[in-house]
């Protein structure tokens, strides 16, 4: 598989234009795309990986978040953050290989709004939101941030990520998701507490994102050793309640 990026002309087109476009977005394939520009508006770039397809088979599209992100993840990790935060790149994947997936995925199809296709497709917040809520760029991130090389089962953070999605959302577009290191103390304490019987869940998780911030606030957690962040929040978790 040939990475393709969107040429930024026809990016900025598209997203100008998309008020009077997006119900396009719900048709079966891309290919009113080339007959839109009257020519191809991808480039290739020197990014090869192999071919691979994303899972589409739970009647709950969220239910294929986590053997999605492995796919993805093992395939395109080679690619820096630098690159990873390109609009372009994460486009030209969702209109060419993932159009299917990203119609499944996010029910483009029975909800084609305005904000869902720009959600979805494109990037349409913050640099932060936007790399988690783009179809493909979202699979990327959370295995990027997740990964684990240091651990028996390296994709052990990603799995209990996948579990909700207010979990990648609280975790994942927190300031602090920047750091890798900040990340996977702050997950392994989740679970730590789970696994001590203490409830986590969206709630839970929000109420300790917050908190960390406020640690932000009153330490440079970059500076910080991994095992302090961790045994602060686990701290901190062990005063919800137990499940």
């Amino acid at each position: 598989m040939k990475i393709r990026f969107i040429e930024e002309e026809a990016l900025l087109s598209l997203k100008s234009n998309l008020s009077s476009l997006y119900t396009k977005f719900a048709m079966p394939t891309s290919n009113w795309i080339e007959e839109y520009f009257g020519k191809t508006p991808f480039i290739e770039t020197k990014y090869v990986c192999e071919d691979f397809i994303l899972d589409m088979s739970q009647e709950k599209p969220f239910l294929t978040e986590f053997e999605n992100v492995q796919r993805v993840y093992n395939r395109l990790n080679f690619l820096t953050p630098t690159i990873a935060s390109d609009e372009r790149l994460w486009v030209g994947l969702n209109l060419n290989y993932f159009w299917e997936y990203t119609l499944y995925r996010w029910r483009i199809t029975e909800n084609c709004t305005y904000q869902n296709v720009l959600n979805h497709f494109f990037f349409s917040e913050s640099p932060r939101r936007s790399l988690t809520r783009n179809a493909i760029a979202r699979l990327w991130w959370i295995g990027f941030l997740t990964y684990d090389t240091t651990a028996p089962n390296p994709y052990k953070l990603t799995s209990f990520v996948c579990e909700n999605y207010e979990f990648a959302r609280n975790i994942l577009e927190n300031n602090t998701a920047n750091n890798k290191s900040i990340t996977r103390a702050f997950i392994n304490a989740l679970i730590s507490a789970r696994e001590e019987g203490y409830l986590i869940n969206s709630t839970t998780v929000a109420e300790l994102t917050k908190y960390l911030n406020l640690l932000g606030g009153t330490y440079i957690l970059d500076s910080l050793p991994e095992t302090t962040i961790y045994n602060k929040i686990l701290t901190k978790a062990r005063m919800q309640r137990l499940q």
